[in-house]
Parts: structure tokens; sequence; C-alpha cells
């Protein structure tokens, strides 16, 4: 038997080949060690024209949600061509979508942990379309690590670069019990790979020749005794390292965790801070302070480490006062780079809910592509609040990116961007 693990284009993107799908990766470990006698590939570039599903029995597909449409093409096209070829959906999309995919021809939509459920479906032993397998922490640790060393071509088509050192990403664990209300994976508990697994996938790393990691977990550095044995098994092998923190955590016990984290490797740490507004912080259950948002970047500068803020603006209460405050962050904070987008209210959030019934101060235009980021810098706008129109917060947010120009996309921010997103680049509208 042939099994397909796809991961759809990402057209919207300047490029799809930064990040490797690690979610894939996973899942063929497992088939690899429970189910040997299927022959298991990954597939990340394809021309329909050309046929690429034909010779596979099982073709799984996993979906973001601004995949939705490739996803629906090659589904279409794999109708038509093998109408009997089982395919499967999985993915972010399949679990907060799920609806959705329910009213399209998927003959299986896996919602959540993927790794037993795609055992069942290959073993023929799956008793529904829908499985919804939720994997115990305990379990987790004894799942096999992807084996790079087998996928070093695949691999070599990602170009990652971690302080001008060829990088790739990996994760030590799973889930966020952050309570964010913008957020789809918060209220979910964190679940850590076996310490031993990690060690052998960091050595892989090494082996093929890769000199930084970004660790892409939601929220890594979130308890010094949690994460002490990742860091070391990091540090023994000489590789820098960028992950994902929170400032609550990250200022908890002072400077600790920076101290941490830069003894063992770390180069930047990535923290959704946000907004600069403690009222937005607040409506959207952050959690955090802008005290604490401010102590991050110190401690992490402090002992070398650089500081990239993810920030939005659109979120429930927002008006030109807490963008106002967002600004003055964005200037003051000292961060060393910034992404500005708007928010997206993703199905699976808190905030959607609300939407939903009415029930808070935003107001949803409907759905669009629902990616971040997008080529040449773009975003988009499908929300407005009570204070700002959709098209406030697009023409506020470009204005912001021209003005304090986020470094990582130096080269995005051209003229082309500003010629498109402002009618006059020479006459920038400051917010104060």
């Amino acid at each position: 038997m042939n099994l397909a693990l796809v991961s759809c284009r990402s057209p919207f993107l300047d490029s799809d080949k930064i990040y490797p799908p690690l979610g894939l990766m996973y899942l063929e470990s497992v088939v690899s060690q429970e189910l040997p006698q299927f022959k298991t590939d990954l597939i990340d570039s394809y021309d329909l024209d050309k046929r690429p599903f034909e010779k596979y029995d099982i073709i799984g597909i996993s979906i973001m949600t601004p995949q939705r449409e490739e996803a629906t093409k090659i589904l279409d096209h794999i109708r038509k061509k093998y109408p009997t070829k089982v395919v499967i959906a999985g993915g972010p999309h399949a679990l907060y979508y799920t609806y959705d995919l329910m009213n399209q021809d998927w003959d299986y939509i896996v919602t959540k942990d993927g790794e037993r459920d795609l055992i069942k479906i290959l073993k023929g032993e799956a008793d529904s379309k829908l499985l919804s397998d939720n994997i115990s922490a305990s379990d987790l640790k004894k799942m096999p690590r992807p084996n790079r060393l087998k996928w070093s071509n695949f691999l070599a088509d990602y170009n990652y670069s971690l302080q001008g050192k060829r990088s790739t990403t990996m994760m030590t664990g799973r889930g966020c019990p952050e309570l964010c209300s913008f957020c789809e994976e918060a209220r979910t508990n964190i679940k850590w790979a076996s310490e031993e697994s990690i060690d052998q996938e960091v050595q892989d790393i090494k082996d093929l020749g890769y000199e930084g990691i970004y660790i892409f977990d939601d929220l890594f550095a979130i308890s010094t005794k949690m994460i002490k044995s990742y860091l070391k098994s990091i540090k023994k092998r000489d590789l820098i390292f960028r992950c994902n923190s929170q400032a609550r955590y990250f200022t908890r016990n002072g400077d600790e965790m920076a101290k941490l984290l830069a003894d063992h490797g770390c180069v930047e740490v990535a923290a959704g801070f946000e907004s600069g507004s403690q009222k937005i912080l607040d409506n959207v259950q952050k959690r955090t302070t802008i005290e604490q948002n401010y102590k991050t970047i110190e401690y992490a500068r402090k002992h070398g480490i650089k500081v990239k803020g993810f920030m939005m603006i659109g979120l429930p209460g927002e008006n030109l006062e807490t963008i106002a405050e967002t600004e003055d962050f964005i200037k003051n904070a000292g961060m060393d780079d910034f992404q500005l987008s708007i928010y997206y209210p993703y199905k699976g959030t808190q905030i959607r809910d609300n939407l939903e019934r009415g029930k808070d101060d935003l107001i949803f235009e409907g759905e669009g592509l629902g990616a971040y980021g997008q080529k040449g810098g773009s975003t988009e706008s499908v929300v407005r609040t009570s204070a700002l129109s959709s098209q406030d917060l697009l023409r506020i947010r470009d204005e912001l990116v021209m003005k304090y120009r986020p470094k990582s996309h130096l080269e995005k921010w051209n003229d082309k961007f500003f010629d498109t997103h402002l009618e006059d680049k020479n006459k920038l509208k400051v917010l104060k």
C-alpha cells in the first residue's frame, strides 16, 4: 500500500519553503514504526496536471485555514481522476472548521492528534468519518520522533536562517495553557516529548549540518525546570536557537529565564505582546501587563537575546487611543523586530464564539483568506470595532509598518508595498 502525506501549498506567501511540515513528519514516523509495510511519501510540491497522486492508495492532506481552497482543489482533482482512493483531511483547519469539511467528499476527517487515528484508518479499523483522538501526555512521550536523516533531501528544500546560520525547526511539546480569547490553541495542556527522543532528534539535526533551531512550540519558555534537559541537548551540540515565550512566564523569577536560555545558546525570543494597551490585554484575557512586556525585553537584551514581538490591532475595544498606546510600545519598548497584523477571528476562538452570539465589541465582515502574513508584507482586515472600520484598521496598520519598518521584512516593505497600500507615501498620517 502506498500512502501520501501532503502539505498544501501556500500561494499567498512569498515563500512556503521556510518551515518544514513537522506534523506530517511526526505522522510518518509513527506509520514507519507501526506499519512498515506502507510505503509513505511526504509531498509538498505537486502539479495536478501531472497526476501526482496516481500511485497512492491513501492520501492524507494537512490543512491550515488559509490553505482550504488549495485543499479543495486537491480533493476535487482526486475525486475526478481516482474516485476510489481514500482521502483524509487533517490539520488545524479540520479541528476548527469541521462542519465545513463534513460537507465535502472526504473519506475521513481527523480533528486532533493524528497519530493513532491515522493508524486506525490504515488498518481499516476506523469506525466513523469523523475521528478525534486526543493523545495523552504519557502516550506522547512514547511516540517516535521524525527520522530527519531519512528525509534529508526533503528537508533540504526548506530555507530557514537564524542569525545568518542554516537552521531548521523542531517541537518539544504541544499545547498552550493560556486563556487568550483570540487564539484557537488556548486552554490546552502542554504535553512534552521524552528527553531521550528530543536528544536524538537534536543529534540528527546536528548530523545534517544545521547550526540553529527554531523551537516551534506555542509556548516553550514556560518553566526553567521543564526545559533544562532539552536545553542541555542543544548546548552540547553547540547549536543556537530561537523559541517562543510569554511575558508572565519570562519575568516570573526576574531574569532567571533569560539567563538560562542565553547560557544554552538562545539568540532570539519571540513573544506575543499583542498590544501596548492594558485595556486590550485585559479584554482578551492575556493575563500579562505592559510592565511585564517591557521587562521581557529588558531581561532578554541584558543577556544578549534579541526579541521579536508579535503585535496586532483590531481586537475587541480597539480605538485610536489604544492604538496610540500600541505605537508607543513599538517605538519605545526596545524590540529588535516585530510583526503587526490585524486580528482575524478564526473559528475555535472565544472571540469568534462571542461574535456569533453578538456579545463582543467586534463586527466580523465575512471570511477572508485567514493568513496574518501575506505576499509583499500585506495583510487583510475583516473586522471592525465600534470606533474603527476595517479600512481604518488596514490604513493604520500600513502606516505603522511604513513608519517603523520591521527589520525581518525590510525587503518586503519596498516602494511597491507603499505605493499599493498608501495613496501618497510622502504624506504619512501620524496617529498622534
